[in-house]
């Protein structure tokens, strides 16, 4: 959007001022002298140029002036003189370009139609380039020896992962969800695709820039010397885009004392976004053999989906109560199918709306297990499972950023989505009728920002009665992106219910960490009903070393599970309040690094009052509008 507000907000322009250009970021204020206004959508202000020179000028120098003081304070001493070289960006130097400029904009638009000659891919270094300006470069020696150490994306798993070629017409609408694909893909940061004049009038060349994460990573914990566990990813092994993950865990308790999960993954195979996994897993508790082939609507113009999954599992069940615990092995073979297929019944500039019908078939045949009667271990009956599903998605993509990530561009679904499931359990003492729905929304609401509810509910019909139910209510929000100096704030809030309706014996729903109060456990905060609400706070500083970003967060949970009465609300309602540091480095696979301290006004018996913990954090996922395969809705 192009704005002039020179005449907007009073600036009075001056004898011999031309006007300027001025980028403003969606959903936030802009500021001049005693004048503010709300910017809703990205935009490109036109200002009288002594305005908008002061505005940069402005941005700039608090920029500066923060990294000055720190340079001074480093540059006293050699080795810290050394070390600020290494961790810091000097921004006053100023580089000679080595290349054209490649600008933001989106002019596909213009050139609907026209003939793609070429699919130029640009591969940006991981440390130093910036996917705004591939221009820029970095001297520094530990940068250079981390760009040329890294395996880069090979092109023709760039071309895997578009829906375009050489020689196709182009169509906007493929080129905005082939970017977004590409920045979805675990080994790539960010990815920016511009069109540009080809040789003639009615060709183009499409210019891809794909900017990679360092893709090797790992985690772990420890409990003590004699328990420990240990993962090491490669998400993209040899730049062919393929994952390898190995788990590895120690318990000198067990025999054999070492157990081992490798998943080896492969995305859109031959440009059809057919992905395949093998898991392996061998440990004390738990041994499986997974194959899954998969394809799922991954954009609305996705006509064919489905998948395939074979699985051998043997696992070591628990069942904790008061009077004790009670250990079984159930080994059981499953076979999985399913197939979908989507009709496009309206496009309105970005927004599309899909008919989307799937169906499934699913087998399990148990090996070893429990006794089992009617009314007797119910989970573990072998059984021929039926469903159908038909839905109607509607969905847009908005990119934004600082809500998953700290800096990366993301794509945030807006839409809707109806879905209704039918289908036939057939087991080995009885059959039943499935039924369930679900209904999603989400959408930006101007400055009162995003918000997504969601309702599900479902369960089986057996002579007349209803068992294995549950109703599924949520809402999930975050505000606008609001800045104070030079620290940006976000707020989040999660509200959740769930009911389960004639739920058996041995399943229950738990308030333990992320499903209830963070960091709080006990296995006996567990019932069949829970309601719980989550807030945070985030702040994304400026504090930038090593590539990573500090992100400082408050945060308050209630949860309350019917794990002692009957009625929900005459049992304990647990609390946590909290504050903690996050770390990221958007160009390296690794999670979040997170520090968290937490205080709990009231705990269940052998539980602390207090808590401190150090680990990983996986992003934020926000679900897509689309139908998947259908399921019995979860109960967890």
């Amino acid at each position: 959007m192009l704005i002039n507000l020179s005449v907007t907000l009073g600036q009075t322009q001056k004898p011999g001022d031309d006007m300027d250009s001025v980028f403003v970021r969606g959903r936030s204020f802009l500021i001049l002298g005693e004048k503010s206004m709300y910017i809703e959508k990205d935009t490109l202000l036109l200002l009288p140029d002594s305005v908008a020179s002061q505005l940069k000028k402005d941005e700039t120098r608090r920029s500066d002036e923060f990294y000055s003081k720190i340079k001074v304070s480093f540059y006293k001493h050699r080795f810290t003189k050394e070390l600020y070289d290494l961790l810091f960006r000097d921004t006053s130097k100023k580089t000679k370009p080595r290349g054209p400029t490649v600008r933001p904009g989106n002019n596909y638009e213009e050139h609907a139609g026209k003939v793609i000659s070429r699919v130029i891919i640009k591969k940006l270094e991981i440390f130093g380039a910036s996917i705004n300006d591939t221009t820029k470069r970095s001297n520094k020696w530990a940068i250079r020896a981390g760009n040329r150490l890294h395996v880069y994306t090979r092109g023709r798993v760039v071309r895997n992962n578009i829906f375009f070629t050489d020689g196709d017409r182009l169509d906007p609408d493929l080129i905005v969800d082939s970017e977004r694909i590409l920045r979805s893909l675990p080994f790539v940061r960010d990815s920016r695709i511009y069109v540009v004049p080809g040789a003639t009038r009615d060709e183009v060349d499409v210019i891809i820039l794909v900017k990679d994460l360092w893709s090797i990573s790992f985690d772990g914990g420890a409990s003590d010397l004699g328990d420990w566990d240990l993962t090491l990813t490669e998400r993209n092994f040899l730049g062919l885009g393929h994952e390898l993950r190995n788990e590895f865990d120690y318990d000198d308790i067990n025999n054999p004392k070492v157990g081992y999960s490798g998943t080896y993954t492969i995305n859109s195979i031959k440009n059809t976004f057919i992905t395949a996994d093998l898991n392996f897993v061998r440990s004390q508790n738990l041994d499986r053999t997974r194959l899954r082939i998969f394809r799922n609507f991954i954009t609305p113009e996705t006509k064919y989906a489905g998948g395939i999954q074979l699985t051998r599992q043997n696992e070591l069940v628990q069942r904790i109560e008061e009077e004790g615990v009670t250990e079984f092995f159930s080994e059981f073979d499953n076979q999985d199918f399913w197939f979908g297929r989507s009709y496009m019944i309206d496009r309105k500039e970005d927004v599309r709306t899909n008919l989307q019908i799937a169906t499934r078939f699913s087998r399990t045949n148990f090996v070893d297990r429990p006794m089992v009667s009617e009314d007797t271990n119910q989970l573990f009956f072998d059984n021929d499972l039926y469903l159908f599903s038909i839905g109607y998605s509607k969905r847009s993509y908005e990119k934004s950023s600082l809500i998953r990530g700290y800096g990366r561009t993301e794509d945030i679904p807006q839409g809707a989505l109806y879905e209704i499931t039918a289908g036939r359990d057939i087991n080995e003492f009885n059959e039943r009728t499935y039924v369930a729905t679900r209904v999603i929304h989400g959408k930006y609401f101007g400055r009162f920002g995003y918000a997504r509810p969601s309702l599900a509910v479902g369960g089986f019909l057996r002579d007349g009665r209803f068992e294995q139910g549950m109703l599924n209510l949520n809402v999930t929000y975050f505000s606008n992106l609001y800045r104070f100096k030079r620290v940006n704030f976000r707020q989040f809030f999660d509200l959740d219910y769930t009911h389960g309706l004639r739920r058996f014996d041995d399943e229950f729903i738990t308030i333990n960490d992320q499903l209830g109060v963070r960091g709080l456990s006990n296995v006996f905060l567990r019932g069949t009903r829970r309601f719980n609400f989550k807030s945070e706070t985030v702040a994304f500083t400026p504090v930038f070393f090593w590539g990573f970003r500090m992100a400082i967060f408050t945060f308050l949970d209630f949860a309350i599970v019917n794990n002692r009465r009957t009625s929900l609300f005459d049992n304990k309602l647990y609390q946590g309040y909290g504050l903690g540091f996050r770390f990221r480095n958007e160009n390296l696979a690794f999670n979040t690094l997170q520090i968290r301290l937490a205080w709990y006004p009231r705990t269940p018996a052998n539980a602390t009052s207090y808590d401190l913990d150090l680990t990983g954090r996986t992003s934020l996922q926000i679900g897509d509008f689309r139908v998947n395969e259908p399921e019995v809705l979860p109960f967890r």
